[in-house]
């Protein structure tokens, strides 16, 4: 084994560069958070090369004073923190020291800069680690910074860079998310000589919208809540808009965009059941808390943060994103046609946003009722309901392929999934009878012997107070066999048998507590309810119909599939070439 020697500055020095300068979007991102710490209100970003020829970071912030350039290559020397405890508190984004001492040590940085003052501008050029050039010239208050020929001497990591588009991308996705943390200032970002973009000063709602993708601000749902030391607002995107991957969900906090698997979960959980497997919301949350209550100094990047108050964080955002969808009326619109693709393009929900925003810019959507007819309920700020209900009255129209109901309702006319709508009325239902003591059970006229596999067997002698809460009484009669005498009054046209291995199978995903019964009650109502091909009368339509317009959450079933999809009239004329 060799021995133990201490590593030479430069190799140090190129080592603990890795760790803060991954690609070019991190260089980026430190230097304009570097502009954001001097006050600049104009951040101006040039890219040549995909940031390895050129990286120009301009600001008009306070500069650094001309005794002090120098210093600021060095590694950690800073002016954000003085002693250990100033960790606790850190309120700007840069504080170790280290962003331009690793950058320079990896490349060729001129920076130029300019306080406030008599004293003239100084320039300083910096190769690979090493100060070759300090001198007085002439420029305007703030800072540029040039960074040339970057990772020109670690060729291994320019060979592992991705595409100049993809490199490109992550660039324009760090300045995007510095305008979105910082709405009052003026970013541009130009590659390789063309205008890429430019976010002059907005509201914070206006670049969520832009962040997002979102077609019109009535796309966004809003929400906010009071938190453990601070206050969370986000704007989320509307089921429909949901993702096949996480790439939409973006997290700031105390402005700071940062990655938190716990504040992602607490939002998707807010989205319970109203997504199915597979699908993410796409979502915008900004989090000011007290500095004392987060930690960023976690990682060099900064980009991972540790809360003091987690589980009270969590269930406080989970409830401000929960809160907030379900105050929104979420029927899905089908809002433009392809003709020639010969199929829809499905646009955003019907209604508007009652804390502001309406569908502006939304195409193709319109109210679910006239505004003059719209209540709030007592208790739910910000909801719309007409006598309570969360979905205008509809009248059943007809049967279609024995799956649709076709409804008629303020403009639109409005398909409903029938199962999906009757797993909804049913579970709510299953969940509601737990308030009152239990779900209501039918005895059997005859018991129901069972035969189950040693798993399940020991499952149920564990877990028959569950069982029985959810209406299903059932106790051991031998080795492997199992007597029910009693199936919850929604399953009793079902088979007991089937019923009671859906409830253990229920039992085995979840555990114990309130989501075993959840999943008690998922799996009675997905076995009970109305099935795709079952024929309906008129008056099942129509009573369908009533009870979903009841539910807590008629938009989607616990699966997260849509329960309605409206049509809207002005659309419906446009296909027939009336409007």
């Amino acid at each position: 084994m060799s021995p133990i020697r201490v590593l030479e500055e430069s190799v140090a020095e190129r080592i603990a560069a890795g760790e803060v300068v991954e690609r070019p979007a991190s260089v980026v991102k430190e230097l304009v958070e570097n502009s954001l710490d001097a006050g600049a209100s104009v951040v101006d970003i040039e890219i040549r090369g995909a940031g390895t020829r050129l990286i120009r970071v301009a600001d008009d912030g306070e500069g650094i004073p001309s005794a002090e350039v120098a210093l600021a290559f060095q590694r950690f020397a800073t002016s954000k923190i003085r002693r250990l405890e100033d960790l606790d508190g850190v309120q700007s984004y840069g504080f170790r020291g280290e962003a331009l001492p690793s950058i320079a040590a990896v490349s060729r940085v001129v920076l130029t800069t300019r306080t406030e003052g008599p004293e003239p501008a100084i320039r300083a050029v910096v190769t690979a680690g090493v100060v070759e050039e300090l001198a007085a010239c002439g420029a305007p208050r703030g800072t540029v910074v040039e960074v040339e020929r970057l990772f020109h001497n670690t060729p291994a990591r320019l060979k592992f860079l991705k595409s100049a588009a993809r490199e490109g991308f992550l660039i324009a996705e760090a300045v995007h998310r510095a305008a979105m943390a910082n709405p009052a200032v003026t970013f541009t970002l130009t590659v390789d000589g063309r205008l890429a973009g430019r976010w002059p000063g907005s509201s914070q709602r206006e670049r969520a919208a832009e962040l997002l993708g979102a077609a019109g601000l009535g796309d966004l749902v809003h929400a906010q809540e009071a938190v453990p030391g601070g206050r969370v607002e986000a704007w989320l995107g509307r089921p429909e808009r949901a993702r096949p991957n996480r790439l939409g969900q973006h997290l700031f906090v105390n402005r700071r965009p940062v990655s938190s698997a716990l504040l992602r979960r607490a939002v998707e959980q807010g989205y319970a059941q109203l997504l199915p497997v597979g699908r993410y919301p796409a979502f915008v949350l900004c989090l000011e808390v007290r500095s004392d209550s987060v930690d960023v100094n976690v990682h060099p990047r900064k980009l991972e943060v540790r809360f003091k108050e987690e589980g009270a964080l969590f269930g406080a955002v989970a409830k401000a994103a929960r809160t907030a969808l379900l105050a929104s009326p979420l029927v899905r619109s089908a809002a433009a046609l392809s003709l020639a693709a010969g199929r829809p393009i499905w646009g955003t929900a019907l209604g508007d946003d009652s804390r502001g925003g309406g569908q502006e810019g939304s195409e193709g959507a319109l109210p679910l009722w006239p505004r003059s007819e719209r209540v709030a309920e007592p208790g739910r700020p910000g909801a719309a309901y007409i006598g309570g209900q969360r979905l205008p009255s509809l009248r059943p129209l007809g049967q279609a392929l024995n799956t649709y109901v076709v409804a008629e309702g303020p403009g639109a006319i409005y398909l409903v999934d029938q199962h999906a709508a009757h797993e909804r009325v049913l579970y709510e239902r299953l969940v509601a009878s737990r308030r009152s003591g239990g779900v209501p059970y039918q005895l059997l006229a005859v018991p129901v012997t069972v035969e189950l596999p040693a798993a399940q067997m020991a499952l149920l002698v564990d877990r028959q107070d569950s069982l029985r809460l959810a209406g299903l009484d059932v106790e051991p009669f031998g080795p492997r066999t199992a007597v029910l005498r009693s199936v919850p009054v929604l399953a009793a046209a079902t088979s007991a048998e089937e019923t009671l291995h859906r409830a253990l199978g229920a039992l085995a995903v979840e555990g114990e507590g309130d989501g075993a019964f959840e999943r008690l009650c998922i799996a009675t109502a997905c076995h009970t309810a109305i099935r795709a091909g079952d024929r309906l009368s008129p008056e099942a339509m129509e009573r369908l119909l009533t009870d979903l317009e009841a539910a807590e959450d008629p938009f989607t079933c616990f699966h997260g599939r849509p329960t309605v999809i409206a049509l809207p009239y002005t659309q419906i004329e446009r296909w027939f070439l009336r409007g």
